[in-house]
Formats: C-alpha cells, structure tokens, sequence
C-alpha cells in the first residue's frame, strides 16, 4: 500500500508545478510550490532549497491524499491569451466608459491599468518561510 502511495506522490511530483525561489535577506533561500499552500522549504544554497522542497512536497502530498483533500492541477503558465470575459453592472459600466473618456483612453487600457495596479499591489506571495500568502478573502476588503 505505501508503494502505490509513493508511487502515486512521485507521478504529482513529475508534473510541471510552479516552484518558486526566493533569496532570504538573511542568507539562503526559500522555495516553495505556488500550488501546495503551505509547502515551504529552506536551504544554504538554491540547489539545497530545492532539493528540500521536494521532500517537503513529498510529505505534503502524502498527508494531502491520506486525508482525501484534492490536490490543485499545475498552473500552465504559457497557456493565457490575453482575453478575459467580465460582466459587471450596468453602473459600473457607465462609470468606467465615462472615467476612460476623461482620461483620453479606452475602457479596455483604463481596466488594463487598474487590473495592473491592484494585481501590483497584491503580488504573489513572497515569503519568509514564517509568513503566508494572503488569501483570496482579502479581495473583498481591499
């Protein structure tokens, strides 16, 4: 049974997942894996931080299945077009197509800038290893 689970975990792992590599100002680095919320490893050097995360996703996705949780697909970076269908209310319709006018610029690079400037703001998460990426809860706040 531990065969076919590790087995099981090695296939995830052989899938093209998001690893992320961060300097640490203190020395090192951290790396984790955009896709396993929490799976974060440590190392001296960039090939250590790594080879640690490997380990870390290893255990991560062993306890991950154990307990029946889904495990997200890889994130394909290069598969985007560049187009997005948005609905939004009527009012809110008007207000941006007024404020591109005044602005000189069409509503497409009005939101353009402003989709840029809030995903700017927020940023993938950067980590210490002691912080966390901040969720998608905080949309609404903001």
């Amino acid at each position: 049974m531990a065969a076919k689970s590790d087995n099981k975990v090695r296939a995830i792992l052989a899938r093209p997942y998001v690893r992320r590599l961060l300097p640490d100002e203190a020395g090192g680095y951290a790396a984790y894996i955009h896709e396993f919320p929490g799976c974060v490893a440590e190392g001296k050097t960039a090939d250590e931080a790594l080879f640690n995360l490997d380990k870390a996703a290893a255990s991560w996705l062993a306890v991950t299945l154990a307990h029946g949780q889904p495990i997200a697909e890889p994130i394909q970076p290069f598969d985007f077009s560049g187009k997005v269908a948005l609905r939004i209310p009527r009012s809110l319709h008007r207000d941006v197509a007024e404020l591109a006018q005044l602005q000189g610029c069409s509503i497409n690079q009005l939101l353009s800038v402003a989709i840029s400037d809030y995903v700017g703001r927020q940023g993938l998460p950067q980590l210490p290893a002691e912080s966390t990426p901040k969720s998608s809860a905080n949309i609404a706040s903001k």
